[in-house]
């Protein structure tokens, strides 16, 4: 694991193993910067798809508050329960993988740090081999958020003299 220190001496960036059932453990330290993931009992939480190489993890009271976050499972709903009009006619792609946008996950405490079971739709758009893949988590403004490698390799391409 590599550990990637803010100027506050927190880590930002962790990069993680994926073991062969799915799992990565984030360590205590880490999560002691997000609010909700704390105590000695399991949180639900849920994990949001930004894209295919990029997640993030919210907890179950983010989800139920969060007018955005309601609204995407009010579209998930609908499109769940839309009939078809034709067994010929096909529903776009987006709208009918939407509901894999926001899966619920539970984390449970796992001494050195907390464990997360990636859901296996998740673990197949994100290209993550159990047991041979490794995953970056990254704090970006309060939450947690799930990164493939190539994401994140991909991120700093840009170069800096465009960015400034």
């Amino acid at each position: 694991m590599n550990w990637q220190k803010t100027d506050g001496g927190e880590p930002e960036t962790l990069i993680l193993s994926v073991d062969e059932s799915y799992r990565i453990t984030l360590p205590q330290s880490f999560c002691r910067q997000i609010s909700w993931i704390n105590g000695d009992q399991p949180h639900d939480g849920w994990l949001l798809v930004g894209s295919p190489g990029r997640c993030r993890l919210l907890s179950a009271a983010e989800v139920h508050s969060d007018p955005n976050c309601q609204a995407l499972q009010a579209r998930i709903s609908e499109e769940r329960s839309a009939p078809g009009s034709n067994s010929l006619e096909f529903q776009d792609e987006a709208s009918a993988a939407l509901a894999l946008r926001l899966l619920p996950v539970e984390i449970t405490p796992r001494k050195p740090g907390w464990r997360l079971t990636l859901p296996r739709a998740i673990a197949a758009i994100m290209y993550i081999r159990p047991g041979e893949s490794e995953i970056a988590a990254r704090l970006v403004r309060e939450h947690i958020e799930l990164w493939t490698i190539e994401t994140l390799r991909s991120s700093v391409t840009m170069p800096l003299t465009r960015m400034l």
